[in-house]
């Protein structure tokens, strides 16, 4: 594969230096995203955080046609998709032609990515003719792409209120202070700085203010505290992502560059530079030097200022990275995060691929911006990123870099003077603000705080969402937004379905994608769906839903994986009725797995406590801000709930009839990532008679495997593990056993409810299945990507046998007529 896309690379290098996004005009590919009103607008976006950008490219990945590996994959998204300085033009007064787009790359950072596609050469013409889904592509494209947007939004007067770990509500003059995921109001909008015939180019940011000519450039721009794109968040800060994508990029392929090759024959201005440039270094750290070194040395300053802070438009729909003021913006904080990570991972990626060829670009980023473990190694993650600083960056070798290439830079970028001389005593003033300020201000968690605040286990849930559309959209999604964050949807982990409380219907299908349940969930989405509870139909609705999937897994031969979890968010007061509570009580007895929590704006125990299994849990009351600020406190007891829900382990032979079947032997294969645990549980349903051969067995079954596992269980504690699980008294609660590789743990259920007259009152099985292989270790113990989220997962085999086929539900007659009846008596009443 290496020498494939060395060929291949070679081959259309110099194709690559013309192509579409090299160009001084709005790349063809791209213009989609400045034309069409809806995705101008950010907020019809999924937004912008490292998760989604991790499961665009997971989505590239596994696109049947793309067979090309992560050195190619790098590249090509930087060509693609990467269009640094587009910037929004219009002289006040002047009416726009319906054949002019008034967006053009003008803005500094242009030039330096031009530069940059010369230097990691690419094959458009060897990747496949990808169609992302429009919203996908230009959240994409403006994730990667940097400029500096310094229109006049109207929220300026906060701009000093900024502070780097507060969140910041921008204000618009067309709507509330406090409204937290900037909904527009088009209708508003027309008429401040012209119409144009396609689109209003105030749906991106709503801009208020008007533009003079100022070159028509806006280096300085109007507004206080300017709006910065190519950002995502992480945990671990604000990253420039197109700076850590060209790190990985130019560190897969390492070239040096002559001086000469960049300027294309113009004459330099410094003869006394090194005569190459190595790549890595312009697409990180020292092309932002450069940038801050010419313009700041062109107006006169002698001492270059390096770094700009700021902060997000909300706590959880974060779109909008707000810098805390629009001077000496070369390099700011996320370019510098980024710069400083795109650099490491690059300078690492040659060991890391030569141990592991088969690694993917997603799984790459995942592995370093994970809370623990790192890249094959605990040291080699973000939360670390000061030692990595200190440990990958050589500052003589950073200045004469630096040195070189704002040589080269200072050939093709327009500037507000000429540099005569003084070139290295203010590469060097650059360099030793960047040293200085980089060790003190990019706050970030340490790897001890974050291992200490993250848990050591993956959610896998498939989650349905039944929401009452009553609640403000701003309310309501930043809650929604922050759930999918906490229980991880992606393709190796939840997934989440929103439906209509109204009727149950289904409003966004099934999806393991986040980015693409934010593009299907925005506000006029919201407006659109049907208002008002009525918990007979949509439970109904619901449990018939369920009823429906348990045939379809009968029939797939489904034994285990994501629990299940119906989460109603109300803000109306529901009905509550005989109907209803037998509704409830056959989804609780007829889907054993699935679990029922209410989270509602109002407490509503006393009408929906027989609803639920546990009232004291699954009843939540929610006192969610307009603001979204208090979000995390808020949702956290329905955090807990969905995390005290294993992941199901069932016999396939019941289906949803529960007809007396014995299970047999079956087993499936999952994973585990060193150190981590995954939680299962067992319903009463399965084991419920004495069958003497009835049985849990887990071993590392076939294939290649590291360390050892712990496999526990217990009959009272939903988590159990080895380390005394929280809020266990009876010391005997659990009991654990480890798993060598040719070994196996097996957990009888033998009796297992002998002390229960019904299936209600015997508890369920609680097991857990832990890694103890090192979280450094480097052994590729799972190399397929269609299954493993990472390469160093552990392999292992769920077994169950002589599980049965018990149910307390009515019989599948009466509940049909308690559906009919229900459905007949809505009829009677809209008469």
């Amino acid at each position: 594969m290496y020498w494939l896309s060395a060929l291949l690379l070679a081959a259309f290098a110099k194709g690559a230096h013309a192509q579409s996004t090299a160009q001084t005009s709005v790349a063809p590919d791209l213009r989609e995203c400045y034309t069409d009103p809806i995705l101008l607008n950010r907020n019809n976006l999924p937004p912008t955080t490292m998760q989604t950008l991790i499961d665009i490219i997971r989505q590239i990945e596994d696109n049947p046609n793309v067979r090309v590996d992560l050195r190619v994959m790098a590249a090509w998204l930087l060509h693609t998709y990467r269009q640094d300085g587009i910037q929004y033009h219009r002289r006040e007064g002047v009416a726009m032609s319906a054949n002019v787009l008034p967006f053009s790359p003008t803005f500094n950072t242009f030039h330096r990515h031009r530069l940059l596609l010369r230097m990691i050469p690419s094959n458009p013409q060897g990747m496949p003719n990808i169609t992302l889904p429009a919203p996908l592509k230009c959240a994409l494209h403006h994730m990667l792409s940097t400029t500096v947007d310094a229109r006049l939004r109207g929220d300026e007067s906060n701009c000093g209120q900024l502070s780097q770990y507060r969140a910041l509500r921008t204000s618009r003059s067309a709507r509330s202070v406090d409204d937290d995921v900037e909904i527009l109001d088009l209708s508003k909008l027309g008429g401040r700085n012209g119409q144009l015939r396609q689109h209003n180019p105030n749906d991106d940011v709503e801009s208020t203010g008007s533009f003079g000519p100022r070159t028509a450039r806006q280096l300085m721009g109007e507004s206080a505290c300017p709006i910065l794109t190519g950002v995502v968040n992480s945990r671990w800060g604000a990253i420039s992502a197109g700076n850590l994508i060209a790190g990985i990029a130019a560190g897969a392929e390492p070239q040096q560059i002559s001086i000469t090759d960049l300027t294309r024959g113009s004459v330099l201005n410094y003869q006394n530079v090194q005569q190459t440039v190595s790549a890595i270094f312009p697409a990180t750290l020292a092309g932002d030097l450069a940038e801050a070194v010419l313009i700041q040395g062109t107006r006169g300053s002698q001492a270059i200022e390096i770094g700009s802070g700021g902060n997000w438009n909300s706590t959880q729909a974060r779109r909008f990275f707000m810098l805390s003021n629009r001077l000496n913006i070369e390099m700011t904080d996320p370019e510098i995060a980024g710069g400083i990570d795109g650099f490491v991972l690059g300078n690492t990626l040659l060991s890391t691929y030569a141990a592991h060829s088969e690694i993917r670009l997603s799984q790459l980023l995942d592995m370093f911006y994970a809370p623990r473990n790192g890249v094959f190694n605990s040291n080699l993650r973000a939360c670390n990123r000061q030692n990595l600083r200190t440990q990958f960056i050589n500052e003589p070798q950073l200045a004469g870099e630096t040195n070189a290439f704002a040589a080269a830079l200072d050939t093709i970028m327009p500037l507000e003077g000429t540099l005569t001389g003084g070139l290295d005593s203010l590469v060097q003033s650059a360099i030793r603000n960047f040293q200085t300020y980089s060790s003190s201000n990019l706050h970030t968690l340490s790897c001890a705080t974050t291992e200490t605040t993250s848990p050591n286990f993956r959610l896998r849930t498939n989650l349905y969402i039944v929401l009452d559309a009553t609640w403000p959209y701003n309310t309501i999604y930043p809650a929604i937004s922050h759930l999918l964050d906490a229980i991880e949807v992606n393709k190796y982990g939840s997934s989440v379905t929103l439906l209509s409380a109204f009727d149950g219907s289904i409003l966004i299908p099934q999806t393991f994608s986040v980015a693409e349940f934010h593009s299907a969930y925005t506000a006029a989405a919201h407006q659109a769906f049907m208002t008002g509870v009525n918990l007979e139909t949509s439970l109904t609705t619901v449990r018939l839903m369920m009823v429906e999937n348990l045939r379809n897994e009968s029939a797939s031969n489904y034994v285990g994986g994501n629990s299940t979890v119906l989460l109603y968010l109300l803000n109306s007061a529901a009905q509550s009725n005989q109907i209803v509570v037998d509704q409830a009580r056959l989804l609780r007895e007829g889907v054993p797995d699935t679990r029922l929590l209410i989270a509602s704006s109002s407490n509503q125990q006393d009408n929906l406590a027989n609803l639920v299994r546990d009232p004291q849990i699954d009843l939540i009351t929610l006192n969610l801000a307009a603001t979204g600020t208090n979000v995390d406190t808020n949702m956290a007891q329905v955090v807990a709930g969905i995390q005290t829900v294993g992941r199901r382990v069932v016999n396939p032979a019941c289906g949803a009839n529960f007809a007396p079947e014995s299970s047999g032997t079956r087993q499936f294969i999952d994973f585990v990532e060193p150190g981590f645990i995954n939680f299962y549980r067992i319903s009463p349903n399965y084991f419920f008679s004495d069958n003497a051969n009835a049985r849990v067995r887990v071993s590392f079954g076939t294939g290649l495997a590291a360390g050892t596992l712990t496999v526990c269980h217990s009959r009272s504690v939903s988590m159990p593990s080895q380390n005394s699980s929280i809020g266990i008294v009876d010391t005997g609660a659990v009991t654990c056993q480890n798993v060598a590789t040719s070994g196996t743990a097996d957990i009888g259920l033998e009796n297992a409810c002998s002390d229960s007259s019904t299936i209600g009152q015997c508890p369920p099985l609680h097991f857990s299945v832990q890694s103890n292989a090192p979280g450094e270790t480097s052994t590729a113990t799972c190399i397929d990507p269609a299954v493993c989220r990472f390469p160093n997962s552990i392999r292992f085999q769920i077994q169950v046998d002589g599980l049965g086929c018990f149910s307390n539900a009515t019989s599948i007659l009466s509940s049909v007529i308690f559906v009919l009846f229900g459905l007949l008596l809505n009829i009677v009443r809209s008469l």
